[in-house]
């Protein structure tokens, strides 16, 4: 008679598989983390570098044009002047210079000043009829009756977008570039002095009646635009 002389297999205890099972599935994700950290990585680390506002001066300059019966800007000229003014960021910072072109633009230029020195602007400039009779010459053919042209420090900031829209899904941070973009552009637009952006001041008294006034208004509905030419008042 034949004898099987192995001992028999200690199987362990189920409740020392269960105590084990959080140790190795920590370890085994603890390793996948690792992995896929670091390809993450890799993949971040190739992108480029954000891009800070840089504040530069500006100069820019719209032809305007009367409206038939004299009596102010065309809709089109007006609403182009509020752009660009908006454009050059605080009406109070920027330098205004008019240059008419004939009669019709002196007596407009004058009037221009006066409706932008009571939006805010530090005297206006209103220069005479340049002599130029080559620049007279293409200001009447085009139909301009005077130029606006504004000076001001000004916030250049990237344009916001996605970098790549045929491998944004498959490569989000390839994509859709830097993050951030939109929100650094946002903040660097809401600074009330550029230059606040590339150095440091000293905070200015609070004044607490220049607030209060502004609540004041809000609450009664009497808010004031911040540009807005207004050739009847």
């Amino acid at each position: 008679m034949h004898y099987d002389k192995t001992l028999p297999t200690k199987k362990p205890a189920p409740w020392r598989m269960l105590s084990l099972a959080p140790l190795a599935l920590a370890l085994l994700l603890s390793g996948c983390g690792t992995q896929l950290n670091d390809l993450r990585s890799k993949r971040f680390g190739a992108g480029e570098p954000a891009k800070a506002p840089a504040v530069a001066p500006r100069a820019v300059a719209l032809a305007l044009q009367a409206a038939p019966d004299g009596n102010g800007l065309t809709p089109e000229s007006l609403s182009a002047a509020n752009e660009m003014l908006t454009r050059q960021g605080r009406i109070e910072a920027q330098v205004l210079t008019l240059t008419p072109f004939n009669a019709r633009g002196e007596e407009l230029a004058q009037r221009l000043a006066k409706a932008l020195a009571r939006s805010g602007a530090r005297a206006p400039r209103v220069e005479s009829v340049p002599v130029d009779a080559q620049r007279l010459e293409q200001a009447s053919q085009a139909g301009w009756d005077l130029e606006l042209q504004s000076e001001a420090l000004t916030v250049q900031t990237t344009r916001c977008g996605i970098a790549k829209p045929d491998d944004w899904t498959i490569h989000p941070y390839y994509g859709v570039g830097t993050l951030g973009c939109a929100n650094r552009a946002n903040l660097a637009r809401m600074v009330s002095d550029p230059r606040d952006l590339t150095r440091p001041r000293t905070l200015e008294g609070a004044d607490g009646k220049a607030a209060a006034g502004a609540v004041d208004r809000y609450q009664t509905g009497e808010i004031r635009d911040l540009i807005d030419i207004d050739f009847d008042n």
